[in-house]
């Protein structure tokens, strides 16, 4: 070797000291992604490599990536839609690659979220999931990152963890559109209710947060009431849903960004209280008919395809990131009510 430090090559290529260590001193075997990564990195910083190491390394841009996903099941409204068109967007940008890996968690299999993840990361170049902001989950990523496994939230963000970077909606901007619209629609008296599918979801966390800070500069005085929680299921949202109309007569309005709200709008339906507006995130089966006869009065929908389209464009550069790069991939949401359908 030259004078090339294994600190310079393992901060150029995004690993650890030991594993530079094991690539270049044939000490122990290591993924061939993360092998490419180290000589490609040593050779830029002018290592001299054996000829069984620069054999490696030009096929590292021919590699197709494994790109795996865990996901909420497709009871969770969209869930399934996103997986196809995830699917669909991976084939189009990287036909020579494998099948993506999908893995499929309710909202609370903290524990089986943590496992799938560790085990993804030892046949996966990356991943990208949807999981609360659980310690858990954050201790789980943090270890694979270190592996050298690229990991990016979708939707919902996570508290620092080393991950590589969040892809989804601006969520305060979509908390504020809400709210913008409620400030024209609260004329009567009444107080507004707010549903959630969980608290650890930073994504509903930051659109509850800006919701009622919009409000608030904007002196409306309805009373905005604490959350409950659908559990992003459509039960569980019919469940939250009847206990807002059960327990507040002067119930005019719910905001609801999150899933479950097939349960929402059939509980709204049974109830005959027209009066009360939904403003919701979407999409959902059955939102378009739910926006003509009004029991949906505004819907900030998530378009799958771009969604699919930035995750799987990220994920396909990622290789070419700095290990300490983190990307904050914004996609666009649509406004839509019943009149521009």
């Amino acid at each position: 070797m030259s004078k090339v430090t294994m600190t310079a090559i393992a901060q150029a290529a995004g690993v650890g000291v030991a594993t530079v260590d094991r690539v270049l001193n044939r000490r122990a075997p290591v993924r061939s992604v993360t092998e490419q990564k180290v000589l490609a990195a040593a050779r830029e910083l002018g290592c001299r490599l054996t000829q069984a190491h620069s054999q490696a390394i030009p096929t590292l841009a021919e590699t197709p990536l494994r790109v795996s996903f865990i996901l909420l099941p497709a009871r969770y409204s969209f869930y399934q839609q996103l997986g196809e068109a995830l699917n669909q967007q991976l084939k189009m940008q990287q036909p020579q690659g494998r099948e993506p890996e999908f893995c499929w968690h309710d909202i609370h299999e903290v524990d089986a979220v943590a496992q799938s993840l560790r085990q993804l990361a030892q046949r996966s170049d990356v991943i990208a999931l949807v999981a609360l902001d659980h310690p858990l989950i954050r201790h789980a990523i943090q270890d694979v990152s270190r592996l050298g496994v690229r990991v990016y939230a979708l939707f919902s963000d996570f508290s620092p963890c080393e991950h590589a970077g969040f892809i989804g909606i601006d969520n305060q901007k979509a908390g504020r559109t809400a709210a913008w619209m409620a400030q024209h629609l609260l004329r009567e008296p009444g107080c507004v209710g707010v549903l959630l599918g969980d608290h650890r979801f930073t994504c509903q966390e930051s659109s509850e947060i800006s919701f009622r800070s919009y409000l608030r500069e904007s002196g409306i005085r309805q009373r905005v009431l604490e959350p409950l929680k659908t559990f992003e299921s459509s039960e569980g949202g019919y469940q939250a849903t009847r206990q807002l109309l059960e327990t507040h007569d002067d119930l005019v309005m719910i905001y609801a960004p999150c899933g479950g709200i097939e349960g929402v709008v059939r509980a709204l339906r049974e109830s005959g209280r027209r009066e009360i507006d939904l403003l919701c995130h979407g999409p959902l089966p059955g939102d378009e008919l739910a926006l003509i006869d009004g029991t949906i009065t505004l819907m900030l929908r998530h378009r799958l395809d771009a969604m699919a389209e930035a995750v799987i464009h990220t994920c396909l550069h990622s290789r070419s990131e700095q290990h300490d790069h983190f990307a904050q991939v914004t996609v666009p949401f649509e406004i839509v009510t019943r009149e521009n359908l």
